[in-house]
């Protein structure tokens, strides 16, 4: 898995990558969000983006947002956008000159950040935060929308060639395989 650091602050752009390698993930740094979302046009191995939320160009949801726009097609097939983790050394509070800065950190849990994560950052927590990335990536994505396609598609042929008989007993090999669906699904309930 590759990682891409985003943090405007030398030393903390340092430290993350280190953390991050001695991890063992692959690490790419951008100081600044118009150079992080230059990686991410040309780079589409990069699984997960640290950035920090508040950096002077463009802040982290920003960032977020801005590359949501970029096409990442890799071998004809649409790459998956890499996951996002904040990391910001903000704390909330009832400080009002921070309402904004606290507002962006609520708009980033409402957008699909993964994780956001305060400074300085605990490596365990960053460590179960890429755990839980990876074994989400890992999991293998079932193409339902061409089953159902097909599904339906069969279902007009057997309509348009008025295949009754057929009709009956695809219905009750539908039956079948939806109770087998709904007794897996109730064992994660």
């Amino acid at each position: 898995m590759k990682i891409l650091v985003v943090d405007d602050v030398g030393y903390s752009r340092h430290f993350h990558t280190r953390l991050l390698q001695k991890f063992g993930y692959q690490t790419e740094i951008a100081e600044t969000g118009p150079q992080a979302l230059k990686l991410l046009e040309r780079d589409l191995t990069i699984n997960v983006v640290l950035t920090d939320l508040m950096m002077r160009d463009m802040d982290g949801v920003e960032l977020f947002q801005r590359s949501q726009r970029i096409s990442r097609i890799v071998d004809g097939r649409t790459a998956e956008p890499p996951a996002y983790i904040l990391m910001t050394a903000l704390r909330p509070g009832n400080d009002q000159s921070q309402q904004k800065d606290l507002d962006k950190i609520r708009m980033a849990k409402e957008i699909g950040f993964v994780d956001m994560l305060f400074k300085p950052i605990e490596p365990e927590s960053l460590k179960a935060t890429l755990e839980t990335i990876k074994y989400a990536s890992s999991r293998t994505q079932i193409d339902t929308t061409s089953a159902l396609r097909k599904l339906s598609e069969t279902i007009d042929n057997l309509i348009r060639e008025k295949q009754h008989d057929n009709a009956g007993r695809f219905v009750d090999e539908i039956r079948q395989e939806l109770e087998r669906l709904e007794a897996f699904a109730a064992q994660l309930i």
